[in-house]
């Protein structure tokens, strides 16, 4: 045969075509392998195929956090543009000072009359963010589209979260960066029908009527046009119309779905829409850890003056709420908090009964100033760690032992709902400028920028808005404690 013809004669002596042992048919089967590592190993091997897999990763960003829809009030409340960090405006509260005096004999002169005038004011605050993007960051092919782009947009969603959530609970006296939400403006300047304390009950048609006929009667003379509430606050409500009795089988469609979700309710006053807000909370338990600037926030505080609990006239402590409660401290300022303090330690619960108060004093721990302190309690009876905000006190006293009082007035695990009548007659938000993005000095291989607001919410009739508090969920909820 031709010296360069291949024949089966080569293959003569060479196994492996039917003629191989149990150990070549092995070699023969072995396979790069996929694996199912996350990283790395630490050392490769035959067979590992590691090396040559591509990462599969989506092209959507996961979003664990909240979203544009539960930005809530921001995107409801009118808006007016601002000309001053000073915001005035002029208010009539009475068109006479003698509402008898309009009857008169005859050929008499009518008694002289005069309006009830007032101005007031509100002061423009600040909200901002700074975001960061290194040079390099911006050079590389990034797995969800422009990296600026989208800190831009996270430094957004930040700033509508404090902005939202300070509309209902800024506190001016805690800080005097903040403004007054609108839980303070009416706790300071609402006539007190306007102001309706559930003490723990969930919140009921019954309750939701009489609030509303609060706001239009006089001498508030208002219109309620919307409820701000939690989802939990809205669900209990939802769950009394869910009963086969009060279901509505009729005006439903056909699709096999079962469930209610009531959308508002007629009132004897008008329409009111439900509108739920996450952002209205019971406050949660404090962090375990400090959170925030470690450099700036405050150290853990001390409890100077160990708790008492005279009695008081002022104490709404009643006979179901006698027992025993434990107290958790954290000192707070803007740049963080401090770790949370028992208030007595083990932690051992403080014993309260009828009639009584917790008093208390606190000292601040370091030489960082603290501006306002927090307090957390646990249900009467409840297990220590299962406390709940209740009460936020300014510190007054400096560096020194500042006292704080509980009367019970606010409850834990309760939320707060509110009742307004939502146009330019009761309220709106002054904006100096609309939110803002400013460039920053390059000091490093990094790109800054600040985002900005500069707000302040308006309530000009106190009286045509209702503040529900300490409202409580209906019993055998999910979770309850």
């Amino acid at each position: 045969m031709s010296a360069n013809m291949v024949s089966w004669r080569d293959y003569e002596g060479v196994e492996g075509f039917g003629a191989s042992d149990q150990a070549d048919v092995d070699n023969l089967n072995k396979a790069l392998r996929a694996g199912q590592d996350i990283n790395a190993p630490g050392s490769f091997t035959a067979g590992d195929g590691f090396a040559l897999r591509v990462e599969s990763l989506e092209k959507t960003l996961k979003n664990l956090t909240y979203r544009m829809e539960h930005i809530v009030l921001w995107k409801n409340i009118t808006k007016l543009a601002a000309y001053n960090t000073i915001e005035e405006h002029n208010e009539i509260s009475s068109y006479s000072d003698n509402p008898d005096g309009n009857w008169i004999d005859e050929g008499d002169l009518p008694n002289e009359q005069s309006a009830t005038l007032a101005r007031r004011y509100a002061v423009i605050k600040y909200i901002g963010a700074t975001r960061r993007v290194s040079y390099q960051m911006t050079l590389i092919k990034p797995a969800h589209g422009n990296v600026i782009a989208q800190e831009t947009v996270n430094g957004t969603m930040d700033i509508l979260r404090a902005a939202e959530r300070a509309m209902f609970y800024g506190n001016s006296a805690l800080s005097a960066l903040q403004f007054d939400g609108f839980e303070k403006m009416l706790t300071d300047r609402a006539p007190v029908a306007n102001i309706i304390d559930l003490r723990g009950k969930p919140l009921s048609e019954d309750i939701l009527t009489d609030a509303a006929l609060t706001i239009q009667d006089a001498p508030n003379y208002g219109t309620p046009t919307d409820l701000f509430v939690n989802p939990k606050v809205k669900s209990d409500l939802c769950k009394a119309f869910f009963p086969k009795e009060r279901y509505d089988l009729f005006s439903k469609p056909d699709n096999g779905m079962i469930g209610l979700d009531i959308k508002g309710f007629t009132s004897p006053a008008g329409d009111v829409r439900f509108q739920s807000d996450v952002f209205i909370t019971d406050g949660g338990a404090p962090n375990a850890l400090a959170t925030g600037d470690a450099a700036k926030r405050p150290g853990t505080p001390t409890v100077s003056t160990g708790p008492t609990t005279p009695s008081d006239a002022l104490s709404k402590f009643i006979a179901e709420d006698a027992g025993d409660y434990f107290y958790r401290i954290v000192a707070c300022n803007r740049y963080g908090r401090s770790a949370p303090v028992h208030l007595v330690a083990g932690p051992t619960a403080v014993t309260v009964a009828a009639g009584d108060k917790t008093t208390f004093a606190m000292t601040p721990g370091g030489a960082t100033a603290v501006e306002w302190y927090e307090i957390y309690r646990s249900k009467v009876g409840g297990a220590a760690l299962s406390d709940r905000l209740i009460l936020r006190v300014p510190n007054a006293a400096g560096a020194g032992a500042q006292t704080i009082d509980d009367y019970n007035n606010n409850l834990p695990y309760c939320t707060s709902g509110f009742l307004f009548q939502q146009n330019l007659e009761s309220m709106s938000v002054k904006q100096l400028a609309p939110l803002v993005k400013i460039p920053l000095a390059t000091i490093d291989t990094s790109i800054r920028w600040a985002q900005l607001l500069f707000f302040t919410p308006v309530l000009y009739a106190p009286g045509k808005n209702v503040l529900l508090r300490n409202i409580g969920r209906a019993v055998n909820f999910v979770g309850q404690p």
